[in-house]
């Protein structure tokens, strides 16, 4: 999806996130001298630079992923202690094949936690709405947040008209 800006485009960047979901999103942020485009295969995202209010930056650890898997490896590890034990199929049960389930579900939630944890861009827009993008480099996301408030401080002057009809730039990043 390409969506034709009538703006000049004063800094692009893309960002990829992993969701809940399991699926891998990729998306184009564009930052005008009016609006913030967020730009995805699945949705478009158009934002008035003059609605935001709030800017933050935090990291998203996911630590659900990272508590659940270590519990489980702790349990699947009790559990293989007692492997010795084994004199029956309901033991063989309990303490062999339930524990190598636990710990195959512990690696799998601690790789996860470590392929979903990034940081968050969080924008707070005046009419009560949050939108948020989601990057592994907290460098990608300080870039957006520095060049929204260029825009908002008014770093960055808009195109003048010229007599003769050309525009002209007075002063860009």
């Amino acid at each position: 999806m390409e969506i034709t800006i009538p703006e000049k485009v004063l800094f692009e960047t893309n960002v990829y996130t992993v969701e809940n979901d399991l699926k891998a999103r990729r998306g184009k942020v564009r930052i005008t001298e009016d609006r913030v485009l967020f730009e995805s295969v699945e949705e478009l995202k158009i934002a008035p630079i003059s609605a935001i209010r709030t800017i933050r930056i935090k990291r998203d650890e996911k630590l659900g992923f990272l508590i659940a898997g270590t519990i489980f490896g702790f349990a699947s590890l009790i559990l293989f202690s007692f492997l010795p034990h084994i004199d029956s199929f309901l033991s063989a049960v309990l303490f062999f094949i339930l524990p190598t389930v636990m710990l195959t579900t512990s690696t799998l939630l601690i790789y996860w936690w470590k392929l979903t944890r990034s940081f968050l861009l969080s924008l707070l827009m005046e009419y009560g709405r949050e939108v948020e993008i989601r990057s592994k480099n907290f460098d990608d996301l300080l870039e957006i947040a520095n060049a929204i408030e260029l825009v908002r401080i008014g770093a960055v002057r808009k195109l003048t008209q010229r007599k003769n009809g050309e525009s002209k730039t007075l002063s860009y990043l």
